[in-house]
């Protein structure tokens, strides 16, 4: 009979209704369990019978059968937290948790509740370790792959390597007349004065801001930034300095050798200590900052602006300035981005060599400093001295101005211009003669002087020898105190030389060595021997010496030999940088090729002879070669070395060709020129002391954030999410932890709010996804599907009973 297999069906069915029950009170127990994820059970038929019916063959099936308990991943609702450890995910994902004994995570949680161990670790509760990435202190960025995240009590300290000082200058400035470069106003001595004062006198700035910066040990420095016009439109000149007996910077090797025993800079003998930088702004005409120079201030504090032998270049891939400073004692200087509010756009640009002559001519037609212009007739031309030149403009009947020197290329030239007052011609008659023969473009400037400018920008040869101004009478061709000398001061054999400004004296060879055995192209620091040659063609000669005599800069008299190898060895390169670093260890002075080919010597000490310091003596009176090519011989008494003394009168407008980073544009935040009184608009640094841990925050990426004791506030780590393509296959282990099975197929990790992952809801926890009311409602279902099968088996049982019960 059938009846028996019906008792089976209903065993199945309540077997399987406990099972759901199981379920059902797993789901309600957990109703309060963090990030719980509820699960639920379906049933299905088993392999049903075959049976003989009256129509043909039938099924009847039996009885029921578990199908599956899934999980369910709904998300849970959040609950707040005061915890800043706490997370949750809003969205898919998983945090991953890695096991001490374990090498990698291999286990998976929604439950956020996080603490730090005493080591600093991020854990759970059960000392799982959470997993992330480091963040770089420096960059900010993710650093390495993922694994344990690590947040240090301490931080330590962080040298300052960039500074952000934002100003408004006051455009209602007047420009400077007579003007005193910062530079020059400032002397770091005053410090160690018996009555220090300070370093520089208010007079000579016209605004200062001042901040704090840190070095490698934490300590802090107060770092002024002194403004000032210029003599330009538009132009602010400002000097970065640091207290000069805090200055430690080290000296290289060339400076040590100048400042012995020194191999600091000291405050007790360097003017420059304490000044870490120099340059200027110059604004557009709208206030917006236009270019950007600057240049290191050397212990002497003589920064020759005109010159580039301080100024500094950029590479297309730096953005600002950058100063040394050292207040440590450490060998290697610390190197501090200044920036201004203005990104260098990373193009280089050339400048033209300006040459202008030291004084300037009188139109008499005006009152007062009436400087003549490019128009003014000769007629009205008178010196500084209120000489006049005179001439009808013919050889032998008129004063002569003859100039000479060399072109860009190091060409010579030679402009003889024959002065004419008697008819109606202008200056720029004049201008034109030396514009033809040096290459150049000849203007007056607004002081009445000769400017010569290059007509080639970029490293140049062009210079100016000599200006002679032959009176007319005269048979020997030599200046008279009657004569006039509009363009400079008349010096030994009545010549002037135009150059760039100099705080330190100079020596020019008259000759120049070449390295064809023409006119051109000159030689170099790198040109062997055998390729130079004097301007006749003659080659030097291996071997052959070089007697020099003349002065050191305190005034040692030299007298010493050279001599010519042109075989490269070891301590020998075979090129005219032997004789450069002979002549630089003979002298004390530096040497160098200029670029019209010409030996140029440079005292390594600024002249102060004008306010009773040092006065340079550096002279080579004498040259002599002893066989062959003679480029740069001369011979005394008949003058030695061209001298340019150093100029302390300030610069007068020449400036030496070359390669400048001065193109910027402004930021965002930028300074700026406006019609408001100067101030300070923003200012920061990126350096800071050691501090404590005093707090932690996370943001919606995940990202830990340490806040600590000395007002820093770093990005320490961030939280990696995981993610799999099948979640019904994870396995629960317990605990609030899934594990992988093949089922679910491998993890994909990534930080919160990438690839499908949900993002981080700071201080706030995932509760449990369990409706309790849904609960019930299938416990209801669950407890009459029970009980209908229990009602099947009695009701079965009577049945049976009643067959038996057949037989009496």
């Amino acid at each position: 009979m059938a009846i028996a297999s019906s008792l089976y069906s209903s065993i199945s069915g309540i077997n399987t209704m406990g099972n759901a029950m199981s379920v059902l009170g797993d789901n309600v127990s957990n109703v309060n369990t963090l990030a719980f994820k509820s699960s639920r059970t379906i049933f299905q038929d088993v392999l049903s019978q075959t049976v003989s019916t009256a129509s043909g063959a039938s099924q009847v099936g039996r009885g029921v059968t578990l199908s599956t308990v899934d999980s369910l991943f709904a998300q849970g609702s959040f609950q707040s937290s005061s915890i800043s450890t706490d997370m949750a995910i809003g969205g898919q994902g998983f945090f991953m948790l890695r096991a001490a004994e374990n090498a990698e995570a291999d286990m998976y949680s929604r439950a956020g509740e996080f603490r730090f161990d005493q080591e600093g670790y991020l854990v759970t509760p059960m000392g799982y370790f959470v997993q992330g990435w480091g963040i770089d202190t420096e960059t900010q960025e993710r650093a390495g792959t993922i694994g344990d995240m690590r947040i240090d009590k301490t931080t330590p300290p962080v040298e300052t390597k960039e500074v952000e000082i934002i100003a408004n200058l006051d455009s209602r400035e007047d420009n400077e007349v007579n003007e005193i470069r910062l530079f020059d106003a400032w002397n770091g001595t005053n410090a160690a004065a018996v009555k220090p004062t300070a370093p520089i006198d208010s007079a000579n700035y016209e605004y200062t801001s001042a901040i704090k910066i840190y070095d490698s040990k934490g300590a802090s420095h107060d770092i002024a930034i002194y403004y000032d016009r210029t003599t330009n439109d538009n132009e602010w000149e400002y000097l970065i300095t640091c207290d000069p007996s805090e200055d430690l910077r080290y000296l290289d090797l060339r400076e040590q050798s100048i400042y012995a025993p020194d191999e600091r800079y000291n405050y007790e003998d360097h003017k420059g200590a304490g000044a870490l930088l120099y340059g200027t702004i110059q604004f557009d005409t709208s206030g917006n900052v236009k270019e950007i120079s600057a240049y290191d201030v050397p212990p002497d504090a003589k920064v020759d602006p005109a010159r580039d032998d301080n100024r500094l270049v950029l590479s297309n891939t730096d953005k600002y300035f950058s100063f040394e400073a050292n207040f440590t004692g450490a060998t290697t200087n610390q190197s501090v981005d200044i920036n201004f509010g203005a990104q260098y756009s990373g193009l280089t640009t050339t400048t033209r060599q300006s040459l202008v002559s030291e004084l300037g001519a009188v139109d008499s037609n005006l009152t007062g400093a009436g400087y003549i212009t490019s128009e003014t007739f000769w007629s009205d031309v008178y010196d500084s001295n209120g000489l006049q030149l005179t001439g009808d403009g013919l050889v032998g009947g008129s004063d002569t101005i003859t100039i000479t020197g060399f072109g860009n290329d190091g060409t010579p030239a030679t402009c003889v211009y024959n002065v004419n007052t008697a008819a109606d011609t202008k200056v720029q008659d004049f201008l034109d003669a030396v514009g033809t023969a040096f290459g150049c473009t000849a203007t007056i400037d607004a002081y009445g002087r000769l400017k010569m400018t290059d007509l080639t920008a970029g490293n140049s040869g062009m210079h100016v020898t000599s200006v002679v101004v032959d009176g007319t009478g005269d048979p020997l061709g030599n200046v008279t105190e009657d004569d006039a000398n509009p363009f400079g001061e008349t010096g030994v054999n009545g010549d002037t030389i135009i150059n760039i400004t100099t705080s330190k004296q100079k020596v020019f060879s008259t000759g120049q060595g070449l390295s064809a055995g023409g006119l051109t192209p000159v030689v170099t620091a790198n040109t062997p021997w055998e390729q130079v040659y004097d301007s006749g063609g003659a080659a030097i000669v291996d071997g052959s010496t070089f007697t020099i005599t003349g002065f050191n800069g305190s005034g040692t008299a030299i007298n010493d030999t050279f001599t010519v190898d042109a075989i490269v060895t070891a301590t020998n390169t075979g090129t005219v940088q032997d004789l450069l670093d002979w002549l630089e260890t003979t002298f004390e002075a530096d040497a160098e090729i200029d670029y019209a080919g010409r030996i140029v010597m440079t005292d390594r000490v600024a002249d102060e002879a004008a306010t009773g310091g040092y006065s340079s003596a550096l002279e080579i009176s004498s040259w002599a070669t002893s066989a062959g090519g003679a480029p740069w011989d001369v011979a005394a008494p008949a003058g030695g070395f061209l001298t340019l003394d150093a100029d302390t009168s300030g610069e007068d407008g020449s400036t030496e060709g070359g390669i400048v980073s001065s193109d910027f544009s402004p930021e965002a935040l930028a300074s700026t020129q406006y019609a408001n009184s100067s101030t300070t608009i923003f200012q920061d640094q990126n350096g800071y002391a050691s501090g404590f841990l005093q707090a932690v925050s996370v943001d919606t990426e995940g990202v830990i954030t340490g806040h600590y004791s000395n007002g820093q506030v770093l990005k320490k780590a961030q939280v990696a999410l995981a993610n799999f393509a099948s979640l019904e296959g994870l396995y629960k282990k317990g605990g609030n932890i899934f594990t992988e099975t093949t089922d679910s197929g491998a993890p994909v990790s990534g930080t919160p709010g990438s690839n499908g992952l949900g993002t981080i809801a700071p201080n706030s926890l995932e509760m449990s996804n369990v409706d309790v009311g849904s609960e019930f409602v299938n416990l209801i279902t669950v407890q009459r599907g029970f009980q209908a099968n229990t009602k099947i088996v009695t009701t079965t049982d009577e049945m049976i009973s009643d067959v038996i019960n057949m037989k009496r």
